[in-house]
């Protein structure tokens, strides 16, 4: 057909549908010669639509309005809806498309979410569907329900709900990240429940249960999205008996739907108990109960009823074993943690959760509330009426809940045999008191012959007077494959010193096997939860972390800190070590609290066992100021700094590379406090202390230069900030390898200088690469993926890619406004671009909006 049949067609259909039947002969008898042509086809599709209540209009101008270009910002963006001012777009939700809004209109500030029927949607039917919403959410009042604030139509005669905005992730997002246990899962859940309950007694069935529909929000509580599906139990009182539910309509999410509702048959309350089911395993199990590969209602169909649903516990077990493990000596520990969650799944919450997903409704749990009693019988350790009822069943659940007194029991029948178990267990202890001191002297002797041997080995009639450091090391790595054969205890301690050393000589390649070799070791001789293979793991994370390998570090670092916890012999300066480190990790990754609650824990450590004046303590609180400092607490990083550098000082004087790390860390805290002479002298004396201790070519005077060069860019010193800039570049081409973080790091210092020096097309090239570094390093909501984003819409703005630039320049300015605030240097300087951008494409309402912004921010 062509442009002007449809449009002709989609006239007479839409006037001949607004009248009676009775009216609708004499408008067809008035119609043109040429009108009348249409009516047969007119005749045809409204009687097609009064049938289905499903008729999608015929032409639609969504591509008009609605780009597909993910580079073009939203049209509505930048303008108001009622008296809410639209601020970006989060995507779409069921028929609407869905927006962050702000209420503009001087009464009272609130963030909200806003909902608009899609352009080209808006047919009898999908209106009144998501009318129906609106009244649906209007008669909900739940705090674990999204609230609606406010409807209406657009200008355009669109209908638009205001709700409220959730800020959170989805729930399966939310239990991962924050590693939840099975009970904790079970008391939120348990929440989403009694949300669903609620929704019920109000006669509403929710039929689009799914973890995207269910936000947790950041006070960790849930909140249940999205009726635009929902079925009213009473359909009397659906808006003007409108049948909003019709059988056969594919309104669903088939991975979380009934069975029933896969037929197109009656749906009932029963439904969204299978679908909480399904949502359930999936949370307990991290996996699907089926696996769909054709999405027809037939074959989905087909696929639930042949398939035989594994049971969690099962699925759990089976899970480990078929995933690839590539993490060093990982795969026991995986099995042991999946061992347990299974043991903890079978039975009572297996039962559950099959009770729950039952493809017969009949069978299942006659209402939410009766998963939830259930729910809460499992986490009193009651009998659950998902199991079948046996005297054994109840007794077992009767001594989980009196462990006590149960103990209490067994423990009066066996007192006879403590006696005899002591003196076994004290004889025990002496002999292995006296094999330990044997061997820990065995230890000491064979350490040291191997250490003056290495030193004999730089006696200048050996090797000539000009031997180095690496010299040395280098013979010892050969001399320690014969030398310790039939010590493999000794071996391992030598190892993880060599390992040690070279890595903190740069000389990561040849450090990997010693220390990899040092924790096969220690596993074989003194087993995996010993202290000494916690220390190796310890060593092995370190030198992940100083290639940048930050997911294996961050593995590594969990297993030494909890095998060190655990061990009771455990070295003090082993265990403040490890914590210490796995903390610095954790403020690199922006995780500031839990980085200040592990250097806290190590602090503690160190001053119970050797006191305040520590080399450790130093080195700690070093690192607590730096996270203090990220947290904008620099009054008391300042003090931890000072503490940190009186005691270096006092222990060995001025020419120590610790000191150039506080002089580094200090100017810092003064770049805060706007202190710029102060910040350079203090990043000066760093520099050239670290080149004195390091060597020109240690990737810490690559640092060294990055941070000179960063703060001379700032206060406009680019010239010299230019100079070691590159330094820093071509230090780290020889120190680190090409995805380190600090590599991406001086790429976007480069980048930033480049465009000061109107250099855009060549900035372009530096901070695409500093971007591609990050993402592969660094969550993707971190600052420093979000600020090099920004800085690469700045350079397309400057070589006018408008299309490129806004999305990434707008989307960078606001994240920076969130997480700095719009008095922020950054923030204002962003702004201006924007400002610039909005001139150059001539969008006078967007132009003058974030003008006033920025006028408003300098007052």
């Amino acid at each position: 057909m062509s442009n002007t049949f449809n449009e002709i067609l989609k006239s007479i259909f839409q006037k001949a549908l607004d009248l009676d039947k009775s009216e609708r002969e004499k408008f067809f008898n008035n119609l043109s010669e040429e009108q009348k042509e249409y009516v047969d086809e007119v005749k045809s599709l409204i009687a097609s639509y009064e049938k289905t209540d499903d008729f999608l209009e015929i032409a639609s101008n969504y591509n008009q309005i609605f780009t597909s270009n993910e580079n073009e910002i939203h049209p509505l963006i930048g303008k108001h809806v009622g008296p809410y001012l639209i601020e970006s777009e989060i995507g779409f939700g069921g028929m609407g498309i869905v927006f962050v809004g702000r209420r503009d209109d001087k009464e009272f500030d609130q963030k909200v979410a806003i909902k608009i029927l899609k352009q080209g949607l808006s047919t009898k039917y999908l209106v009144k569907r998501f009318e129906n919403e609106r009244q649906i959410l209007a008669n909900l009042q739940h705090p674990n329900i999204a609230k609606l604030f406010d409807g209406g139509k657009t200008s355009d005669g669109l209908p638009y709900l205001i709700m409220e905005f959730i800020q959170g992730l989805s729930i399966t997002e939310y239990c991962a990240k924050n590693n939840l246990d099975i009970k904790q899962i079970l008391e939120l859940f348990r929440i989403v429940c009694s949300a669903v309950h609620y929704a019920h007694q109000n006669l509403i069935i929710h039929r689009d249960l799914k973890p995207v529909n269910i936000l947790i929000n950041e006070q960790g509580m849930p909140k249940l999205l999205d009726f635009g599906i929902a079925k009213l139990l009473d359909e009397t009182v659906e808006i003007e008996n409108i049948k909003l539910t019709q059988t056969k309509m594919w309104h669903l999410t088939p991975d979380y739907a009934s069975p029933e509702q896969i037929k197109g048959e009656n749906i009932t309350t029963g439904s969204d108990v299978y679908s909480l089911g399904i949502l359930l395993y999936e949370l307990i199990s991290g996996n699907q109960p089926y696996k769909f590969f054709n999405v027809s209602p037939l074959s989905i169909n087909k696929t639930i009823d042949e398939t035989n649903i594994i049971k969690p516990s099962e699925i759990v077990k089976q899970s480990i074993n078929s995933r690839d493990e590539k993490e060093v000596n990982d795969k026991s520990e995986k099995q042991i943690n999946a061992i347990k969650k299974s043991k903890m799944l079978k039975g009572d919450l297996d039962n559950i959760i099959l009770k729950a997903m039952h493809k017969d409704p009949t069978q299942r749990y006659s209402s939410v509330q009766g998963l939830i009693n259930d729910i809460e019988r499992y986490l009193k350790g009651l009998p659950v009426n998902a199991r079948k009822d046996t005297h054994f069943y109840r007794f077992s659940k009767f001594v989980h809940r009196h462990k006590i007194g149960a103990a209490l029991f067994v423990l009066f029948n066996i007192l006879i045999f403590i006696s005899i178990a002591a003196i076994i267990y004290q004889a025990n202890i002496a002999a292995k008191e006296r094999d330990n001191a044997k061997l820990e002297a065995q230890k000491s002797e064979s350490v040291n012959d191997f250490l003056q041997e290495m030193l004999f080995s730089a006696d200048p009639t050996e090797v000539g007077k000009d031997v180095k450091v690496y010299d040395v090391l280098q013979k010892a790595s050969k001399d320690v494959e014969t030398g310790f054969k039939d010590q493999p205890g000794i071996e391992a301690a030598v190892r993880k010193t060599l390992g040690k050393t070279l890595t903190n000589l740069g000389e990561f390649e040849k450090a990997k096997p010693h220390l990899e070799k040092s924790l096969q070791l220690n596993e074989k001789v003194y087993g995996i939860k010993s202290y000494q293979t916690g220390e190796s793991l310890h060593e092995l994370a370190l030198y992940y972390h100083w290639i940048s390998d930050m997911k294996l570090a961050d593995s590594l670092y969990k297993k030494s800190v909890n095998i060190l916890r655990k061990n009771s012999e455990t070295p003090p300066r082993a265990l403040s070590g490890s914590i210490n480190d796995y903390g610095i990790l954790m403020q690199e990754q922006g995780n500031l609290d839990e980085s200040l609650a592990l250097l806290k824990e190590a602090y503690q450590i160190v001053e119970k066992s050797f006191g305040e004046k520590d080399r450790d303590i130093a080195s700690i609180a070093n690192n607590m100021a730096l996270t203090l400092g990220d947290l904008k607490k620099n009054e008391l990083a300042e003090k931890y700094y000072r503490q940190s550098l009186k005691i270096y000082l006092d222990l060995y004087g001025s020419n120590r590379p610790e000191i150039s790390t506080i002089y580094n860390n200090l100017a810092y805290i003064y770049i805060d406090n706007e202190e710029y002479e102060k910040a350079h002298e203090n990043f000066s004396k760093s520099l050239e202390l670290k080149k004195n201790t390091w060597g020109e070519n240690h990737s810490m005077v690559g640092l060294a230069y990055l941070n000179l060069g960063a703060l001379e860019y700032t206060i406009n010193k680019f010239d010299s900030a230019k100079e070691n800039l590159i330094h820093s570049m071509n230090n780290f081409k020889i120190s680190l390898n090409e995805n380190h973080v600090w590599v991406g790091l001086s790429y976007y210092w480069f980048a930033k200088y480049l465009i000061e020096d109107s250099k855009p097309a060549e900035a372009e090239k530096y901070i695409r690469k500093s971007l591609k570094i990050y993402e592969k390093n660094y969550p993707e909501n971190h600052v420093n993926i979000i600020s090099a984003k920004a800085e690469l819409g700045i350079v397309l703005l400057l070589q006018k890619k408008y299309i490129e630039s806004e999305k990434l320049l707008l989307n960078g300015f606001e994240e920076i406004k969130k997480i700095k605030g719009l008095n922020n240097f950054n923030t204002k300087r962003l702004l201006k671009f924007v400002i610039t951008f909005y001139e150059e494409t001539k969008n006078l309402e967007k132009f003058n909006y974030y003008k006033k912004l920025a006028d408003s921010s300098s007052k």
